[in-house]
C-alpha cells in the first residue's frame, strides 16, 4: 500500500511539471501548401539551425501560406533574411546587431512566453531559437504579440519595412 502511494506521488508530481514546459506549435491546422510546409520544416529543423549556428528565426505568412517572410540571426549577430513567394525567393539585406542588441535580443528571447497559439495565418508568427543546446518552437499572434516580441521586432526591424515593401494595395 504505501509503495503504492509512493508511486502515485511522483506520477502527479512528474505530471505537475509536465504542465509547466511549454506547449510545442501544432501546424496541422494550417492548409498544407508546399510553400508553408517547406517553410515550417526548415523553421523547426534545430540540426540546421544549429550548424548555421542561429540563434533566432522567424516566419511570418502576412498574406497566407503561399508567401512567407523569414528572418534569421547567428550567434555573432549577422541577421539576414528573406521573401519567398512560390517559386521565387527575394533575398533582403542582412545586417551585424551592436553588442547591445544582440544582448538585448537574447533577454527577450527568453523572456519569451511559452504557450504557443494557433491564430489565423495571415497573423502567426513562428519563432523559434536556441535555448542552450536546445532548438525551441513556439507560434504567436501577430495582432496580440507578448511584450518580449517588441524588442525583437525592434532590433530586427522587420515589421515596418515588410509591410511597407510588400503590402498588396
Amino acid at each position: 500500500m504505501r509503495s503504492t502511494l509512493i508511486i502515485l506521488f511522483t506520477l502527479a508530481l512528474a505530471s505537475t511539471r509536465a504542465s509547466d514546459k511549454a506547449t510545442t506549435p501544432d501546424f496541422s491546422r494550417y492548409t498544407q501548401i508546399s510553400l508553408f510546409r517547406h517553410t515550417v520544416s526548415e523553421q523547426t529543423n534545430a540540426t540546421w539551425h544549429l550548424q548555421c549556428t542561429n540563434i533566432l528565426a522567424m516566419s511570418e505568412f502576412p498574406m497566407g501560406g503561399g508567401f512567407a517572410f523569414q528572418s534569421y540571426v547567428t550567434d555573432s549577430g549577422k541577421k539576414h533574411g528573406h521573401i519567398d513567394v512560390g517559386l521565387s525567393m527575394y533575398r533582403e539585406r542582412g545586417g551585424q546587431l551592436s553588442e547591445t542588441d544582440l544582448k538585448t535580443l537574447r533577454a527577450a528571447m527568453r523572456d519569451l512566453p511559452p504557450e504557443s497559439v494557433s491564430p489565423p495565418i495571415e497573423r502567426l508568427v513562428i519563432v523559434s531559437f536556441r535555448d542552450g543546446t536546445n532548438w525551441v518552437t513556439r507560434s504567436y499572434d501577430t495582432g496580440n504579440l507578448p511584450k518580449s516580441m517588441c524588442p525583437i521586432y525592434d532590433i530586427m526591424r522587420i515589421r515596418t519595412r515588410f509591410v511597407r515593401s510588400f503590402t498588396v494595395q
